[in-house]
């Protein structure tokens, strides 16, 4: 006589929903060794597959970090209903009428010593090669494309993850930068288009890695459950009268079931019916690195708030040419002026376009890209400005990088390559200050590592950080965090920038004469 468990699994493992139905077809796995199947150690850890599929159930599965995805707002958002009533508002709206006259000032400046409004040198830099620019971003987004062709594979089983599919993934990647990277030496590019396309390119080749890594580590899982509800029936129909042990044995095949249907749903959506272009075309849009089947959205695109935001780009940028073009330029191409007194005279122009760029990009473009995706998670950034510890604003000011970072490499460190935490932090800043450091190297078109001895720095630094006196002492480590931003800059751009420009300047000078 069989138990009421029996009867319940053998209704479970005959009765899916429609989509897993749908997705499973007929076909029927080879039925694992029936020996001594458990249910898998669940692991709360960044998703990992395992090193080959099992024949029993006796491998662990990683459990999924679930991102914290919710409706809110960015904090200098003019819509924010959190921040429209905040007690310093009145700063804010100080600090734009302050740009204005800024802008005023400097005009009435450029007329009088040149006789026009504005210089357009930095211009005719900036618009050089733009059509070529164009078409060589769209066609680097589009070649991020077999992205849904690799997962496809990996459903069809063409290829597994675990065994081939995670080389190619990465060799796919390595192929993606390595060409555009040749493809801006080629073009021959000045440092503006450079920089641009280089950190597009490794912001689409993030995305194609978070893409590919989840859907590779589904397709296991997918592949796993199918072997289970293809065995169920089978292993029921073979133990009639079970024994205690084969009560725990279903117990725990039941919970694996459980468990993995509960792995590949993200909301309303399941694996693998989100691999589609339609996707991945909705999951470049979306202003997030890390990918998930299902973000929260909002119930419409209001058209105002995306004019507004257009708006605010074009005018923060019209600021930002501004200081760059009469203020930071004609101090950087000065031979004759020392290093010291550049970095006095560039602290402040370097620290506006740093408060610009962070603007223009976590505000403007990527509260757009929100607005037209109806992505409701707009927490691109916390207060970095109150950090105390750099890891503090590692973790604030960049928000969608951070995520990114702890997922697939600081969380992936520990799981995969069995780290430390302590080693886990050392490898994700190594990641990053390489990153960083390669696209100074792509702009000028020299190996000097000075960005990324600055960045690798850091780690003793957070470890003064967490010294008593500085946290029982908040506006002292604020203090320090705010000096190293203010001479940070206009050092990288001594070390940097002026070699660069000098060397054209003395190329352009030797062909005049």
């Amino acid at each position: 006589m069989s138990y009421p468990l029996l009867k319940v699994a053998l209704e479970r493992s005959m009765t899916t929903d429609d989509s897993l139905q749908r997705s499973l077809g007929d076909e029927v796995l080879a039925s694992p060794d029936k020996s001594n199947p458990t249910r898998p150690t669940i692991i709360k850890s960044e998703s990992s597959p395992p090193s080959s599929l099992p024949t029993t159930t006796n491998v662990p599965f990683s459990k999924q970090r679930r991102l914290l995805f919710k409706a809110r707002m960015s904090a200098f958002d003019m819509s924010n209903p959190e921040t429209s009533n905040d007690t310093f508002r009145g700063f804010y709206t100080l600090f734009w009428i302050g740009m204005g006259i800024y802008v005023i000032q400097t005009v009435i400046r450029c007329y009088e010593q040149e006789g026009i409004p504005l210089s357009l040198g930095f211009f005719r830099l900036l618009s050089k090669d733009g059509l070529a620019l164009l078409v060589s971003d769209l066609t680097m987004v589009s070649m991020t494309f077999f992205s849904v062709l690799f997962s496809k594979l990996l459903i069809w089983r063409v290829i597994e993850y675990e065994r081939t599919g995670w080389i190619i993934q990465h060799a796919c990647q390595a192929l993606f930068l390595f060409l555009n990277i040749n493809w801006i030496f080629w073009r021959d590019w000045p440092w503006v288009q450079s920089g641009f396309f280089t950190m597009h390119t490794v912001v689409m080749m993030m995305k194609m890695h978070s893409y590919t890594s989840l859907n590779g580590d589904l397709s296991v899982k997918y592949r796993r459950l199918k072997q289970l509800k293809a065995q169920l029936p089978e292993w029921i129909a073979s133990h009639q009268n079970p024994t205690p042990e084969d009560e725990a044995t279903l117990k725990h095949m039941e919970e694996e079931v459980e468990f993995l249907e509960e792995e590949l749903t993200h909301g309303k959506t399941t694996y693998p019916n989100n691999v589609t272009l339609a996707n991945y075309l909705d999951y470049l849009i979306v202003p997030s690195l890390v990918y998930w089947m299902e973000y929260p959205r909002t119930e419409r695109i209001r058209p105002w708030y995306v004019f507004e935001k257009t708006v605010a780009t074009l005018g923060t940028f019209l600021l930002l040419y501004i200081t760059t073009e009469r203020y930071i330029l004609p101090k950087l191409y000065d031979p004759n002026m020392s290093e010291a007194r550049v970095i006095i005279e560039l602290m402040c122009p370097f620290m506006i376009n740093y408060l610009f760029i962070f603007y223009i990009i976590f505000e403007c473009i990527l509260n757009a890209f929100a607005e037209l995706s109806r992505f409701a998670d707009r927490n691109f950034y916390d207060d970095w400005w109150n950090s105390i510890t750099y890891d503090e604003f590692a973790r604030k000011w960049n928000k969608p990088v951070h995520h990114w970072l702890l997922r697939h490499v600081y969380a992936q460190s520990i799981e995969s390559l069995k780290l430390t935490k302590q080693n886990a932090t050392f490898v994700t800043f190594l990641l990053s200050s390489i990153l960083h450091e390669l696209v100074l190297v792509i702009c000028t078109r020299r190996v000097r590592m000075y960005l990324f001895v600055l960045q690798m720095l850091q780690l003793p630094l957070i470890v003064l950080g967490r010294h008593p006196l500085i946290r029982s002492h908040r506006v002292i480590g604020n203090l320090f965090f705010w000096l190293c931003m203010l001479f940070g800059p206009p050092l990288l751009g001594i070390l940097y920038c002026r070699e660069a420009f000098w060397a054209s300047w003395a190329n352009a000078h030797h062909i005049i004469n």
